[in-house]
């Protein structure tokens, strides 16, 4: 029997931790990594934390995720008449649950069907072994933040070389065949400072003066088909289409857009995990000098 003291709370859903304590939570949508607390109405603000409107006009308080103590997604299951289910819904004298079960017999016996899957609701007293399960989603997030680091957010990025150092560099030479390095603390003595930076950053080297020029990319395939890396938003790969299926492009709702040139094109923002053939490309920028 169930110990009439325990009630799946949230029911499903997901909770952080927070200075020790528990709020119900969600993802920071545009504010990637941050996870929002959402106290409850008439609970006090998480301490420290400024509040942020989502686009919904929900109200959350967005914390980084090296400040959590945990972030997970609650489940509930319990079973009835031996058989297995997935918590749904919860009431002081009754449970409501999805079979997770195999038993056609059983179900079309003493369930409910929508669509392809059954259900029930059951009263409290009936039903046995509820337990309450955990999926952590805070180390996959700090897992993932270290992937995008280490690979500079996977955005197409321009360096050069000079004397053996590499420096961020600008991706075209100015009109006077020019290439501006940002050089940072560093002063080479044989490269002209760029009068246009106030900064005194970048400096101005001609191509017989670098090692290498070479610009970096990422390209992955999804469903087979080719992708160009433009960049990462809230954790996922933004990429533009580079295949010539104009099906494949209206049926997986690619979102059109222009690019930087006012050409149309197709993007797509997907999973990391959700792509195959990911590989960055470099490409020689000084072959043609």
């Amino acid at each position: 029997m169930t110990d009439a003291g325990v009630s799946p709370f949230p029911v499903k859903g997901e909770v952080a931790v927070f200075h020790g304590e528990l709020y119900p939570a969600r993802a920071a949508v545009g504010f990637w990594p941050c996870v929002e607390l959402l106290p409850e109405p008439g609970r006090p603000a998480p301490e420290g934390v400024a509040p942020r409107e989502a686009a919904n006009g929900s109200v959350g308080y967005p914390v980084a995720p090296e400040r959590l103590e945990a972030w997970y997604a609650v489940t509930w299951t319990f079973r009835w008449r031996g058989e297995l289910f997935e918590c749904t819904a919860a009431t002081p004298t009754t449970l409501e649950g999805d079979y997770l079960g195999s038993d056609e017999h059983f179900a079309n016996e003493h369930l409910k069907r929508l669509f392809t899957d059954y259900y029930g609701v059951f009263l409290r007293d009936e039903v046995t072994d509820l337990a309450e399960h955990h999926e952590d989603l805070l180390q996959p997030l700090h897992a993932l933040v270290r992937r995008l680091d280490e690979a500079d957010h996977f955005r197409p990025k321009t360096y050069a070389v000079h004397r053996g150092r590499t420096y961020p560099a600008a991706d075209e030479a100015d009109a006077s065949g020019l290439i501006a390095l940002t050089t940072g603390d560093d002063r080479p003595e044989d490269l002209i400072a760029d009068p246009r930076d106030p900064g005194g950053e970048r400096f101005l080297a001609a191509p017989e003066q670098l090692d290498a020029w070479y610009r970096t990319h990422w390209t992955f395939r999804s469903e087979g088909e080719p992708f160009d890396v433009l960049g990462t938003v809230d954790g996922m790969l933004k990429a533009v289409y580079t295949g010539g299926s104009w099906g494949f492009a209206n049926s997986r709702q690619l979102t059109p857009e222009k690019g930087p040139d006012g050409a149309p094109r197709f993007t797509v923002k997907v999973d990391l995990d959700g792509v195959t053939d990911l590989e960055q490309h470099r490409t020689d920028l000084l072959a043609d000098k």
